[in-house]
């Protein structure tokens, strides 16, 4: 205001303060704002929200400070845990707390939408990408509401005795290249459902505490360069070889050794490195059975936004791809409280991780489980309700249908996070419709049921193959195509959609450093090609 600006005490005088009156300048009224020392009232409208009723006579919660603040995170039990599909407080801001794990409770939700941010307007808060595409389905869930943090805003996630100044270890040249790679072309692979990207970003600032973290950043990098360009194919070996001889006696130490998240994620990344490996023929499982163990000690040291949870979810997806490749069971704990199998609004990485966790039950009744329509029928539903109440957010931002003679229509994402949850959920349909329990065996009904698989495995195929060719910007979304390509590529007779789907596994290989070779040559035969696979 102009009397503000000349450094002159304003009367305040309305409409017009005399001093501005007197001096002909145009009065403008500047508001005063003071804090106010009421409570700040959060109302809990979850249940509300989720029955389509609105309770009026709730009782009101309070966001609570300090200890108060902790209490209520220990008052919530495991056995109802609160589903808050409303904004909630970013973990990096609760760091400095002093509560343990012990003082979390409750399930597991993704903590930020892809692309949200604090200058963003209300509809686009996490909780409002994270209602339902179909609202008809909830018809009276709306976006005015408020909700408490998933935890309280004091609690802390658990972190490993790193001082604030942890030292940087000194790196040669070639260190430094192999570190900024990972960083680079090897974090997004583990961080693709994880909205706090650990593994950029939190194991970066560990490898001075850690040495064992830099070294397999060092191995996965190297692997990755000695598969994707002119790089010394043994590098990797010798950074991998400094691995274990660290790794093997800390796991043994029974007094924590398998509670200790950065050891976790440690085994997380040398298990990359083995699935690279396979390209030689000689995959070996010892990190996978390095993940069991640590997953399957408990989850009392697993709090969500931790390392350690972010390792646990990379770890499914790596378990589910061994087991989708080996035709059996998943054999990590799907138990965990993370894991969360509802369907209640929430952020988009949650429905990501819910499309994963589907997907291992799915595998875990197609291999392990005698037929069941009935547990089939519920799985089926499953994914249909995921596929009505999913964010819209999942939509791609274009989309294309296959003009021929393309395989497969266009399908672009803006996010990993969207690319992993739909092609998860894809998956779990295509599995879902080959081991579908009641076509008939035999019989003159057999032949019209088979040709309806038949189509609905096209479709889905086709879909998946297209948000992999589409998004190539993003590995995981290649990863999963030729996934598909490797269980369900055999079905298809057309020279184009074959060509097509080598096109994928070659580029997966090329560009990406995962082993596709051997599922090229058993698709050229099964095709009957003529073995030409090795001239392109």
């Amino acid at each position: 205001m102009p009397c503000r600006e000349n450094h002159l005490k304003c009367d305040r005088l309305t409409p017009k303060c005399s001093r501005c009156i007197n001096s002909g300048n145009d009065c403008r009224v500047a508001y005063k704002f003071k804090l106010s020392k009421e409570i700040v009232t959060y109302i809990d409208e979850t249940s509300a929200l989720v029955s389509g009723r609105a309770s009026d006579d709730e009782a009101p919660r309070h966001l609570l400070d300090g200890a108060s603040s902790t209490a209520l995170g220990a008052n919530h039990a495991p056995e109802d845990p609160p589903h808050h599909p409303g904004p909630i407080n970013h973990p990096r801001a609760l760091h400095n707390g002093t509560a343990g794990p012990s003082a979390f409770s409750g399930r597991a939700q993704g903590l930020l939408s892809p692309g949200s941010g604090a200058d963003e307007s209300p509809d686009r808060s996490p909780g409002a990408m994270g209602m339902t595409r179909n609202h008809r389905s909830l018809p009276h869930i709306t976006r005015n509401y408020v909700s408490e943090p998933q935890y309280p805003i004091t609690q802390v996630m658990p972190q490993p005795n790193v001082g604030k100044h942890a030292p940087r270890p000194s790196m040669s040249g070639e260190e430094a290249h192999l570190f900024r790679h990972y960083i680079q072309h090897i974090a997004i692979c583990l961080d693709t459902c994880d909205p706090l990207r650990n593994f950029e970003l939190v194991v970066p600032q560990r490898i001075g505490t850690y040495p064992i973290l830099l070294k397999a950043t060092f191995a996965i990098a190297a692997r990755h360069l000695s598969r994707t360009s002119e790089y010394d194919p043994l590098a990797s070996n010798r950074y991998h070889n400094q691995c274990l001889t660290q790794l093997i006696p800390m796991i043994d130490d029974a007094a924590g050794g398998l509670s200790d998240e950065n050891l976790f994620a440690a085994t997380i990344i040398l298990r990359m490195l083995e699935e690279m490996d396979a390209i030689t023929g000689n995959e070996s499982h010892g990190h996978l059975l390095g993940i069991h163990a640590f997953v399957n000690i408990g989850d009392q040291y697993m709090v969500p936004g931790s390392l350690s949870a972010a390792a646990y979810w990379a770890g499914l997806r790596q378990e589910i791809y061994s087991a989708i490749i080996s035709q059996s069971r998943v054999k990590i704990n799907l138990d965990h409280f993370i894991v969360d199998r509802s369907l209640q609004p929430a952020d988009d990485y949650t429905w990501s991780n819910r499309a994963v966790v589907n997907l291992a039950d799915v595998l875990n009744y197609c291999f392990d489980a005698p037929p069941s329509p009935t547990q089939w029928a519920a799985l089926d539903e499953h994914c249909r309700r995921w596929e009505e109440l999913r964010p819209s957010s999942f939509e791609p931002f274009f989309y294309q249908e296959r003009q021929i003679p393309d395989a497969f229509p266009q399908s672009w994402h803006h996010s990993s996070c969207h690319i992993t949850g739909i092609q998860y959920h894809l998956l779990a349909q295509l599995f879902l419709a080959q081991f579908d329990p009641t076509i008939p065996r035999v019989g003159t009904k057999r032949t019209s049921a088979m040709k309806k698989v038949t189509q609905r495995i096209d479709e889905l195929m086709r879909r998946l193959c297209g948000i992999g060719a589409s998004n190539q910007w993003a590995p995981p979304a290649m990863f999963e195509a030729s996934t598909g390509i490797a269980m369900f590529g055999d079905r298809f007779e057309e020279r184009v959609d074959q060509e097509a789907m080598l096109d994928i596994l070659r580029r997966t290989e090329s560009d990406h450093a995962r082993p596709t070779k051997a599922v090229q040559q058993q698709l050229t035969r099964a095709w009957g090609w003529m073995p030409s696979y090795e001239e392109h």
